[in-house]
């Protein structure tokens, strides 16, 4: 057998050393980690299940490690509780009161178990040494998927509203079919909001359409004439007659201040035709007709730079019992809304 050399020697010599160094630390670090000081708390509580809780489990109060879970008493008899011995450090003692409780957690994406202590309220006596715990249910993980898994189950089998929402047919065509009328519904409420931007007058501004020509805080003065006075058959093109009607109503337009806001509102009341189709056709003769009051009567000019403000409006078979005539003679008319400033 060789003998080794001196530097041989010396670097066998310093591995043991290092060894030597790593272990004391490695058992320094486990004895101070269970160092609990000279006068730990010891607890209990008592959980219908532990869910992994085992001897060495760290007991956190706030966040900190505080302690660790000391012993594990099985029951004697089903239903009855586990009971749970634990160690707190003393110096968390004051946190610790006759209200507090505690609860398991887990921890991290493995699940490793902690006992979460929260501290009770500052007017409660601390708890005494030996004290019991009053334990708080956790919801886990697997609690989460059972719940899903019993409620889809109760789903599948017809329990609850989704239940027979999935079971019966009936009530399925019923829910798609009040879906597709609000949808229409709401459809309808954009366009006419979208239909009022595009108007050259009131374009900067949406109102509710009724607020525009329901003012009891206003004056209101009425002129009604026939639609098929005013235009061909089905559509917004002003006939000569219609013009001559027009004509004759620009006197009474005059006949209020200049600054006397207008609107035109337009109805239609065929029962067959499409209530989108109906306003739309109403919103375009009323606007033909401000056109017209416009160009050939310049209606509009209050002053050499002012101008009066005149709302072209289609309600169509919008029922709207406080204008034009009584709700019994309906007919499709276009009104002429004057309302006069006071004073």
């Amino acid at each position: 057998m060789r003998p080794i050399t001196t530097r041989q020697a010396i670097t066998l010599g310093c591995i043991f050393i290092v060894v030597a160094i790593l272990l004391g630390l490695g058992i320094f670090g486990i004895g101070f980690r269970g160092n609990l000081g000279s006068k730990p708390l010891g607890l209990k509580a008592f959980f219908p299940e532990i869910r992994g809780v085992a001897p060495g489990t760290r007991v956190r109060i706030l966040g900190m490690d505080a302690g660790e879970v000391s012993r594990i008493i099985a029951p004697q008899s089903p239903g009855n509780p586990v009971e749970v011995e634990f160690l707190v450090q003393g110096r968390y003692r004051g946190l610790i009161r006759q209200d507090s409780t505690v609860a398991i957690h887990s921890e991290g994406l493995l699940g490793v178990k902690v006992l979460e202590l929260n501290p009770g309220s500052e007017t409660t006596p601390p708890i005494s040494s030996e004290g019991v715990v009053a334990s708080k249910p956790s919801t886990d993980f697997a609690d989460v998927l059972k719940q899903a898994s019993d409620t889809f189950a109760s789903i599948k089998q017809g329990d609850g509203s989704l239940g027979k929402l999935t079971k019966d047919s009936k009530l399925y065509d019923s829910l798609v079919q009040l879906t597709q009328q609000t949808n229409q519904t709401m459809q309808s409420f954009q366009q006419d909001a979208d239909a009022l931007k595009k108007m050259p007058i009131v374009r900067s501004y949406v109102e509710n359409p009724i607020e525009i020509i329901v003012r009891p805080n206003a004056d209101c003065r009425r002129k009604t004439l026939d639609s098929e006075d005013l235009f061909d058959p089905g559509t917004a093109i002003l006939n000569p007659m219609g013009k001559k009607h027009l004509d004759e109503i620009v006197p009474w337009i005059n006949g209020f201040p200049k600054d006397s806001e207008m609107v035109i509102v337009g109805f239609h009341q065929n029962i067959s035709s499409n209530m989108e189709t109906s306003k739309l056709l109403c919103r375009q003769q009323t606007e033909a007709v401000m056109d017209y009051l416009k160009n050939q009567h310049s209606v509009h000019k209050s002053g050499w730079f002012s101008r009066r403000k005149i709302t072209p409006l289609g309600l169509g078979s919008r029922d709207v019992p406080t204008l034009g005539v009584p709700t019994e003679n309906k007919y499709d008319r276009v009104e002429f809304l004057l309302f006069p400033q006071r004073g």
